[in-house]
C-alpha cells in the first residue's frame, strides 16, 4: 500500500490498465486551422430539370438526384433581364420593341476525390498500439482529411475558378483565374483586364507530400500576366510594399464590389452583405491602430449589426462601411510574383489537410537576386460565389486487405466538383471561348501586399 504523500508511479500502484484506458480517452487529435465555407450555404429545389435558387448562399449547392443529369456534368442556365427602352403613349407601338430571349450558361463538372489510409490488423505493430484505438479513428480521420481538403478545394477555385479535381483526367479543365480583381493603390481603369486565354501551369517536382508546391502560373498573353503586372503596379518593388489594406482602399472596395462589378449580395442581418474574407495577417495589420491609415479605428462593433436570431459566422469581426461583413479567413492562399515584365509567374500557396501548410509567410523583401514579393490573398464573396457539384456522396468505409488481412486499408470516396459559376454567352456545351462575355457576379480577389513587421528597439 502506498503511504500518503509518497510519489509513485501508475505502475507501481498496479494500475497499468487505468494508464491505458486515460490514454486512450483522452487520445490527442492534432489542432487544424478552421474553414469558413461549411456556414453560409444556398437552398436550391430541383424540380423536373429546373433547378430553383430558394435562398441564396456563398455556396450553390447541386446534389444529382437523377433529374439535374446524369453524366460529368450539369448545366445551369441564367436568364439576361429585358433592356430595351420601353414606348410611351397611344401612338408609339410595341411591334419591334421586343427583347430576344437571352441566356448564359455554365457547365458544373465534378470528378472522384479519394483518399486512403493503411493500417495493420493483426501481429506485433498491430498489438503495440492497439490501446490507442488506431483502426477505431481512421473512418474520423479520413473524414477530417476530407473536410480540410473541402476548404482547400474552395480556396483553390476562387483564385482559380476550378478546383484542383477537376484540372484531372477525364475532366482535365484549365484553370483560369477569377475574372474580378479589386487591388489596392491601384486606379480601376488598371485593374487586370480579361482574358479568357489559360494560362501556362507548370508544376515542377511534387513535394515528400506528393504536392505540387512550387506549381506556378504564367503566359505573356494570359491573365496570369495582366493580374502579376497589375500588383506590382500597385505594390511597387521596394522595401515595403504599396497595396496595404488602408481605410480609403477598403471604401473602394465596398463601392467597386457593389457598384461595379455588381456582385450579387447576401441579406445578413437584414443588410445587402458582402462577406470580406480576410487573411490573418491582413486583419493583425488592419486592426492595429499603430499603422498609418488602418481601419483599425473605423470598424464597427459586431454587435451594433447583428441580427441576434442569427448564429456568429466563424471569425467574424464587424462590420466595414455597412456592407462589408469581416471574417478572417484563417486557410487563406498567399501568391508570390516572380520572373519579370512579359513573363512574370505567380506562384500560389494553400494550406493543404493536417497542417501541410506551402503558404508563403516570409516578409516582403526586394532584395537583389532572392525577391519575395509575396501577397495575402483576400476575397470578397457574394451570393453563390461558388457552385459545388455533388455527384456521389463521401463514403469513408471502403476497405480493401492483402493476403490473410495482415495489412488493410481503408478509404474515402467521393464524386464532386468545386467551381467559381462564371456564365459566357454562349452554348451550353462550350463556355470557354468567348472573350468578353463572361458573367461573374459572385466574387473578387483582393491581393494585399505582406509587410514586413518594424523591428521593435528593446
Amino acid at each position: 500500500m502506498a503511504v500518503p504523500g509518497t510519489p509513485s508511479t501508475l505502475s507501481g500502484l498496479s494500475a497499468t490498465a487505468l494508464r491505458r484506458i486515460a490514454y486512450d480517452s483522452k487520445l490527442r487529435v492534432e489542432a487544424v486551422l478552421p474553414s469558413v465555407f461549411t456556414t453560409v450555404k444556398s437552398s436550391i429545389k430541383i424540380d423536373k430539370n429546373e433547378i430553383s435558387v430558394l435562398q441564396n448562399g456563398v455556396m450553390l449547392d447541386i446534389t444529382n438526384v437523377g433529374k439535374a443529369g446524369h453524366g460529368q456534368s450539369v448545366v445551369v442556365g441564367m436568364r439576361l433581364g429585358p433592356r430595351k427602352k420601353p414606348k410611351y403613349g397611344p401612338n408609339q407601338t410595341l411591334l419591334g420593341n421586343e427583347d430576344e430571349q437571352t441566356l448564359r450558361w455554365t457547365r458544373l463538372y465534378y470528378n472522384e476525390v479519394k483518399k486512403a489510409l493503411k493500417h495493420w490488423d493483426m501481429g506485433y505493430n498491430y498489438n503495440d498500439t492497439e490501446y490507442l484505438n488506431f483502426v477505431e479513428t481512421n473512418g474520423p480521420a479520413l473524414s477530417r482529411f476530407m473536410a480540410e481538403l473541402f476548404d482547400t478545394r474552395c480556396q483553390q477555385a476562387l483564385l482559380l475558378t476550378y478546383a484542383e479535381e477537376l484540372i484531372n483526367t477525364p475532366v482535365s479543365l484549365s484553370q483560369m483565374f477569377n475574372k474580378n480583381w479589386i487591388i489596392p493603390n491601384l486606379d480601376s481603369g488598371n485593374y487586370p483586364a480579361w482574358d479568357v486565354t489559360a494560362p501556362t501551369r507548370t508544376d515542377g517536382a511534387a513535394d515528400t507530400d506528393e504536392y505540387y508546391s512550387s506549381r506556378t502560373y504564367s503566359g505573356g498573353t494570359s491573365m496570369a500576366e495582366n493580374i502579376a503586372d497589375a500588383i506590382i503596379r500597385a505594390s511597387g518593388t521596394g522595401s515595403t510594399p504599396l497595396n496595404l489594406l488602408k481605410t480609403d482602399w477598403v471604401a473602394q472596395i465596398s463601392y467597386y464590389a457593389s457598384q461595379i462589378l455588381r456582385l450579387d449580395p447576401l441579406m445578413i442581418d437584414n443588410i445587402p452583405t458582402y462577406l470580406f474574407l480576410l487573411h490573418p495577417f491582413v486583419k493583425s495589420w488592419m486592426m492595429n491602430p499603430n499603422n498609418t491609415s488602418s481601419p483599425a479605428n473605423n470598424i464597427a462593433d459586431i454587435m451594433e449589426y447583428k441580427d441576434p436570431k442569427r448564429m456568429s459566422i466563424p471569425g467574424e469581426f464587424g462590420r466595414l462601411f455597412e456592407n462589408l461583413l469581416c471574417v478572417v479567413n484563417h486557410r487563406a492562399p498567399t501568391i508570390v510574383i516572380g520572373g519579370s515584365d512579359g513573363s512574370y509567374t505567380i506562384k500560389p500557396g494553400y494550406v493543404w489537410p493536417s497542417n501541410n501548410d506551402d503558404r508563403n509567410t516570409a516578409a516582403w523583401s526586394n532584395s537583389s537576386g532572392s525577391p519575395n514579393y509575396a501577397h495575402a490573398i483576400c476575397y470578397v464573396l457574394g451570393a453563390n460565389a461558388l457552385a459545388k457539384y455533388t455527384r456521389d456522396d463521401l463514403k469513408t468505409n471502403l476497405s480493401e486487405s492483402t493476403e490473410y488481412g495482415f495489412i488493410k486499408g481503408l478509404a474515402a470516396y467521393l464524386g464532386e466538383g468545386v467551381q467559381i459559376p462564371a456564365f459566357d454567352l454562349d452554348t451550353p456545351t462550350d463556355t470557354t471561348t468567348a472573350t468578353d462575355s463572361q458573367v461573374q457576379h459572385g466574387s473578387a480577389v483582393v491581393p494585399v501586399g505582406w509587410a514586413p513587421i518594424a523591428t521593435i528597439s528593446s
